[in-house]
């Protein structure tokens, strides 16, 4: 019971932008490589203050501390769910460990203060001097703080091996590095070699665990992705037909008459509207998923309709910024004639630039009839819509506006189930939408 709820949590923290298993995934295979990466730059110019290898060496290595504390974090998450007496042994270790990358990070950030804030070698030396000799400084900072984390490493690395949650490969190739990275204490090594070979060492350890806590990240990240889009879309179904009997509502309840506070609320829900039918679209060509021919169809239909889904949104933009700019009926239709009168304005933000989405939207609708992912009620009631979208646009008189409630009503009832199906959980098995 108790792995199971710590699986669970662990699939909560992997979700998100950047999850924690791409965090520590990263750590892990880098942290070492960013302490090779310092050395090198020491070693080709950097000793004795020289720029700029001195400068982003430590900088490299005030990264690479706390990608060790990380590191620190990720071990301990994977052992803290076993005996009292384990747990105990995995926060002090953690806890232990922090506070050595802690340590080390202060010494960068030391090191880089006293680089900037000096011209030469000789000040360099008297302002770091002047640091150490502060009470406590070099004995914590210095001296026993690294000697922590490198002692917190080789004790989480074999704490898990013991547990079978690492490899022995993993627990010896860590004390092996630390240990490599520790002869420079007894033994003067041309070039500290030794903080190389320690480095790669480490970083042969670290790559697997690094890699698998990557690919584990990228595959909760997709999920979240997933779950995310299915939300989006779901809603987008369902209130995509809701937005246009809500413009029109606002409109009849007075912006058609003029009444700027009406005409502003029905262009801004259309817009809305707009875009969710965007979305709609998207997602009726995801479920085609065909070949060949029916998918180059499948992808035109969907061009057609976003771009005339597009030219409604900037017909909807232009009219906001025609209420928006003006103060009058007058002014409003003087600068609209205006508009229009541009060079393709007319058929583009008027005319059928803003019709073919019907076309787009009903090629996709009949090709997933076809294809049996919807059902004949709902090519039926798409066609109901079309045809009485299409009798608004045409008719004029008295009776014309009956129609449109009864168009979005049809239209509603065909996409709302698709809709609700998205928003269900998702069932890999059922990814075809069958209402």
């Amino acid at each position: 019971m108790q792995r199971k709820t710590c699986r669970k949590n662990s699939v909560r923290l992997g979700s998100g932008p950047m999850s924690w298993k791409r965090i520590a995934g990263l750590s892990f295979v880098t942290a070492p490589l960013l302490v090779l990466v310092g050395w090198a730059l020491m070693r080709l110019g950097g000793t004795g203050g020289r720029e700029p290898g001195w400068t982003l060496a430590h900088i490299a290595w005030v990264v690479n501390n706390v990608m060790y504390a990380i590191v620190c974090v990720e071990l301990y998450r994977r052992a803290k769910g076993t005996t009292s007496g384990g747990r105990i042994l995995a926060a002090g270790s953690l806890v232990v460990g922090v506070i050595g990358a802690g340590c080390l990070l202060i010494q960068m950030v030391i090191d880089l203060v006293v680089g900037f804030s000096t011209d030469n070698r000789t000040d360099m030396r008297a302002l770091s001097g002047q640091i150490h000799d502060l009470p406590g400084v070099q004995l914590a900072i210095y001296d026993v703080g690294p000697v922590l984390l490198a002692l917190v490493l080789i004790v989480q690395a074999i704490h898990l091996a013991t547990q079978g949650r690492a490899t022995a490969l993993f627990a010896t190739l860590v004390t092996a590095a630390v240990l490599v990275n520790g002869a420079e204490l007894l033994v003067e090594i041309p070039l500290r070699l030794a903080q190389a070979g320690s480095a790669l060492i480490l970083w042969l350890a670290f790559l697997p665990v690094g890699r698998e806590l990557l690919r584990r990240g990228s595959s909760a990240q997709t999920r979240a992705k997933t779950t995310t889009w299915r939300t989006l879309a779901g809603w987008s179904l369902i209130l995509a037909p809701v937005g246009q009997i809500g413009g029109w509502i606002f409109m009849r309840l007075g912006g058609n008459e003029g009444v700027e506070s009406w005409s502003t609320i029905a262009h801004s829900v259309w817009l809305i509207g707009f875009v969710m039918l965007a979305i709609a679209c998207v997602e009726l060509f995801r479920l085609v998923r065909s070949h060949g021919a029916a998918q180059i169809l499948a992808r035109v239909s969907l061009a057609v309709a976003l771009i005339s889904v597009t030219a409604s949104i900037a017909e909807m933009l232009v009219d906001l910024y025609v209420l928006f700019a003006t103060d009058d009926h007058a002014q409003m239709k003087a600068l609209d004639e205006q508009i229009r009168s541009i060079p393709g304005a007319e058929p583009i933000l008027y005319g059928f630039g803003t019709q073919l989405v019907y076309l787009g939207f009903l090629a996709l609708i009949i090709q997933l009839a076809v294809l049996k992912r919807i059902s004949a009620t709902t090519l039926a009631l798409v066609l109901a819509t079309l045809a009485l979208f299409v009798s608004y646009e045409m008719l004029d008189g008295p009776g014309r506006q009956a129609l449109m409630p009864f168009a979005v009503l049809c239209m509603w009832l065909a996409l709302a189930p698709l809709g609700w199906r998205l928003l269900k959980p998702a069932n890999p098995a059922a990814d075809a939408i069958t209402p």
